[in-house]
């Protein structure tokens, strides 16, 4: 298993539903590289996860754009044929935890996970 650890800002939490009937929060997250390019600039990677059971139902009451996070979680890979017979795979994050991080000046964060 591959696990990820990620700290960034919340761009979008959509509610979805899978063809199985199950809910999810599809969460889109963008994170600011460590480091500068070569001009001199921070770049930016955007990430997608889903959220099911307790952390779908805490995201969509809690979170809201831009808001800061902290996420473990797990690799898992899609696969699939598409429309024009071709192979096609995609990599996606499974939320295991997630941790909302304080807003400047505030000392605490709520872990999402207890119940």
């Amino acid at each position: 298993m591959t696990f990820v650890n990620l700290i960034g800002r919340v761009v979008s939490f959509e509610a979805k539903q899978s063809e199985n009937g199950v809910n999810y929060t599809d969460l889109r997250v963008s994170v600011m590289r460590p480091y500068k390019n070569y001009q001199g600039q921070y770049e930016t990677d955007y990430f997608r996860m889903n959220l099911f059971d307790a952390l779908h139902k805490k995201a969509q009451d809690y979170l809201y754009k831009g808001m800061g996070i902290a996420i473990k979680g797990r690799l898992e890979t899609s696969k699939w044929v598409d429309e024009h017979d071709q192979n096609r795979s995609s990599i996606n994050i499974i939320c295991e935890r997630l941790i909302f991080l304080p807003k400047e000046g505030e000392e605490f964060s709520a872990n999402l996970n207890e119940e």
